[in-house]
């Protein structure tokens, strides 16, 4: 989506913090409104990931993370990841705009394994949070899931199957999400 900008005007809140993002770190370009309403979402954020395929944890928040790197060549990125997603503050932002700022442990991803393994994954600048199973190794599914912050939580009511959390919570919700995590 490079040189895109996407108005920052949306009003919709679901978070304490919603809409309070205005530094989203390297690898993100920022986002100019220009005061038309072009009917699609706005980005709360005001930063729109500019880089292309430019690797970077930083990269295409919003979009389903494992898919896209199971098409790619080399064993450093297919089968990397065992989970993968982007917290937002609105519920149906679009692809490329940045979530929340998790940088600096304000906000977590919960995970909670089949064998009762809880790995709590850190939300970075762009609010992706990744699970990098090479490194710390195999995750048993299913998976159930829970986003915190400040004392809050938001839970998954399911367990998944499926690690590729941006591949259901897209903008609109696919398979029975409502639309995007969203922050407590």
């Amino acid at each position: 989506m490079s040189g895109s900008s996407t108005s920052a005007a949306d009003t919709e809140t679901t978070g304490a913090s919603a809409g309070t993002d205005t530094t989203a770190g390297t690898g993100s370009g920022s986002a100019s409104g220009s005061g038309t309403d072009t009917g699609a979402a706005a980005c709360m954020s005001g930063m729109i990931w500019t880089q292309g395929d430019l690797e970077s944890p930083l990269m295409h928040p919003g979009k389903a993370c494992l898919s896209c790197h199971a098409t790619q060549i080399g064993e450093d990125v297919v089968n990397l990841f065992a989970i993968a997603g982007t917290v937002y503050s609105g519920a149906h932002e679009p692809d490329d705009c940045n979530g929340v700022n998790g940088d600096g442990g304000v906000i977590s991803v919960e995970i909670t394994t089949a064998d009762a393994k809880v790995v709590t994954l850190a939300v970075n600048s762009a609010g992706n949070f990744m699970y990098d199973q090479v490194e710390f190794g195999p995750l048993m599914f299913p998976i159930k899931a829970k986003v915190t912050q400040a004392g809050k939580e938001r839970v998954m009511a399911t367990p998944q199957m499926s690690g590729d959390c941006n591949s259901c919570h897209t903008e609109q919700g696919m398979n029975g999400a409502p639309g995007r995590i969203l922050a407590p």
